[in-house]
């Protein structure tokens, strides 16, 4: 098999083709369908996309790392907080396309689960790259993924945090923050509110990536802090929007 692109629009060309090449998709619904029908259709094949590109994406790029299994632990029963599902390959390498990184720049990742995408920002010229997460079994299989593959990472300062988000102590120094939609009502109000605090103790230009229903962004906008820059969104490959903001 051709290895995938190193960028990701080219990665994620690269992933559609080989879904199309599989025969996983009806590109013409049969001309007896209703309008309904044709619309049911395109639904399951979108779906059935998805689920082939992020298979394909476990075996490619996952490779020997645990990040694929769904999670719950025992600390996920809030009604604030989800259980772990790893963010989807093509998300970040996206975003950070769209965003830019450079050695001045300091990651935080808000519910980093298994480490999929502190991996994946390592990879990147970041000065710093940090996991916040509540689970201290996720927390140790992250810290094992990355040991595994830090021969890949270009950023050489990389920590896993075991916290409560709403405890964690934002760095004066973050300048790009994301979040898998990893809990929600007063838990992300808080930890907003604490990237709003460090940015007022030291201004400085943040990025937020936000990836969740397109609806559940608005308690971002609702700080009056943050303006939204961009959206992310494939029809093929996401069921959830990636919302880019930024504040001063």
């Amino acid at each position: 098999m051709e290895a995938p692109p190193d960028d990701s629009a080219g990665r994620r060309e690269w992933l559609e083709r080989w879904v199309a090449e599989q025969g996983l998709v009806d590109p013409r619904p049969p001309a007896r369908l209703t309008r309904w029908g044709k619309l049911a259709s395109a639904v399951r094949n979108r779906r059935r996309i998805a689920r082939a590109v992020q298979w394909l994406g476990d075996r490619v790029l996952g490779r020997g790392l645990d990040t694929a299994k769904i999670v719950r632990e025992p600390v996920h029963e809030h009604p604030d907080r989800v259980g772990y599902v790893a963010s989807p390959w093509h998300v970040l390498p996206r975003a950070l396309h769209y965003l830019g990184v450079s050695d001045r720049d300091t990651f935080v990742e808000f519910g980093c689960g298994k480490g999929r995408v502190v991996h994946q920002a390592a990879r990147r010229p970041f000065r710093r790259v940090i996991g916040v997460e509540i689970s201290p079994a996720l927390a140790e299989i992250a810290r094992a993924n990355l040991a595994a593959r830090s021969h890949q990472h270009r950023c050489r300062d990389v920590e896993i945090v075991v916290s409560d988000a709403t405890q964690f102590q934002v760095p004066d120094d973050l300048t790009i923050a994301y979040l898998y939609n990893p809990f929600s009502y007063e838990t992300l109000d808080t930890v907003l509110r604490g990237i709003v605090r460090s940015i007022d103790r030291n201004p400085r230009r943040v990025q937020l990536i936000y990836v969740a229903a397109p609806q559940d962004g608005s308690p971002v906008l609702a700080t009056g802090r943050f303006r939204l820059l961009k959206e992310q969104r494939s029809r093929f490959l996401d069921a959830c929007s990636t919302a880019i903001y930024e504040i001063r």
